[in-house]
């Protein structure tokens, strides 16, 4: 029967204990040393702390690591790190890396969509003092506010990578990351994804302006995602050659990617370094559309009955803050054009190339407005069932 592995300490190769039932905390740790014949020996050593508090004990402990060589000693006391700490701390990872989900403010100050409910319930609180139990907190109150599993999954991931991060660069330590970052499993399915019907692209197209309308144009085409389209500059397009080059640094993966421009675009030429699609915030000239086309519809927040435009039955006609928004949404042209991409005969590879998947679970995960699929099915099964096969 093998013999099951030592967990390893938890502060380096040391331990602090009692020895039978005294308060007095001793420490133990190894001390490698090179041998004559090269090979190096780890030697064991013991130490009474003289004190029955814990965190003299560990504080000795680290000391003793120290000086044999193991954790560096830190530049800021790890107990004293704060949330905000973390926060600028991975703001910097993901300004070093380029990472396509960091935006600027107004204020030219970084952003995460993830951020700021994060900010508004750590904020202010101590690295060391965020608990599991802090964190299903956190989840409870979002759910209480109607956020799915799915979105408190982002939340969660947020601030595990802020800490890990964190102790990548030393600035806490591993007794002060929580052992469990509570999260929920996810269905490879795509939560309320909707199938963007021929009929509501020729619609949408009469009734967007530009320049929604030719960017809606290419995401219903090349499943392009709205982030991308964002960031995308004349200097990409290429209207003789009818493709788009997606440079690395506005891509989701950071991989260069080309994709094809489809024949209905028909957007007027900028200069090179001017924005394709400056889009801004386009929710409200989107849902205006969609509800105008049949892609949509608004319910009223108080009385939960939907309306007819903006206009309900027992309060009239409403603003858009007092109204929520149901039916297809610019992202919803991803899922689409890749179903659209596979009716066409393209092979999962060439799919892939094209969104910027790089698993194959996109296939199964994009798997509806297969109505089509099912009736032809059922013609099949029946025609078999009335051969007598």
């Amino acid at each position: 029967m093998s013999r099951r592995a030592k967990p390893r300490a938890r502060y380096g190769d040391g331990c602090i204990y009692h020895q039978g039932k005294s308060p007095i905390w001793w420490i133990s740790w190894y001390e490698p040393t090179r041998q004559p014949d090269g090979t190096i020996k780890r030697q064991r050593h013991y130490a009474s702390t003289h004190s029955d508090d814990r965190q003299v004990a560990q504080r000795a402990l680290r000391a003793k690591l120290q000086a044999v060589g193991g954790r560096r000693p830190s530049v800021v006391n790890p107990q004293k790190v704060s949330y905000e700490d973390l926060r600028e701390n991975f703001f910097q990872y993901l300004i070093m890396k380029g990472r396509p989900s960091l935006e600027m403010n107004a204020k030219g100050e970084p952003k995460v969509n993830t951020i700021a409910r994060l900010d508004k319930f750590f904020g202010g609180w101590r690295a060391g003092d965020i608990s599991i139990v802090d964190l299903k907190r956190f989840r409870i109150e979002g759910k209480r506010d109607g956020l799915s599993d799915q979105r408190l999954n982002r939340y969660i991931a947020t601030i595990r990578k802020m800490f890990n991060q964190a102790l990548k660069d030393e600035l806490i330590t591993r007794a002060e990351v929580p052992s469990y970052f509570p999260t929920t499993y996810e269905p490879n399915v795509a939560v309320g994804a909707i199938y963007i019907k021929r009929e509501w692209y020729t619609g949408l197209r009469k009734v967007l302006k530009e320049p929604l309308r030719s960017a809606f144009t290419l995401a219903w085409y090349a499943a392009t995602r709205p982030g991308e389209l964002r960031k995308i500059r004349w200097r990409d397009v290429n209207i003789k050659e009818r493709v788009v080059t997606l440079p690395a640094e506005i891509t989701k993966t950071g991989k260069t990617r080309i994709v094809p421009l489809p024949k209905d675009f028909d957007r007027k030429h900028g200069q090179p370094d001017e924005l394709v699609f400056p889009l801004g915030d386009c929710r409200e000239r989107w849902r205006t559309a969609c509800v105008k086309v049949g892609a949509g519809y608004y319910e009223c927040r108080e009385c939960k009955v939907r309306c007819e435009g903006r206009v309900c039955p027992t309060h009239g006609k409403l603003p858009t803050k007092k109204l929520r928004y149901h039916g297809a949404q610019l992202k919803n042209c991803r899922p689409t054009a890749n179903r659209r991409m596979a009716e066409a005969g393209l092979d999962e590879k060439r799919r892939m190339e094209i969104s910027g998947h790089t698993t194959t679970a996109m296939s199964q995960r994009y798997n509806i407005g297969r109505e089509g699929d099912v009736a032809r099915a059922r013609d099949a099964m029946d025609k078999f069932h009335q051969a007598g096969l």
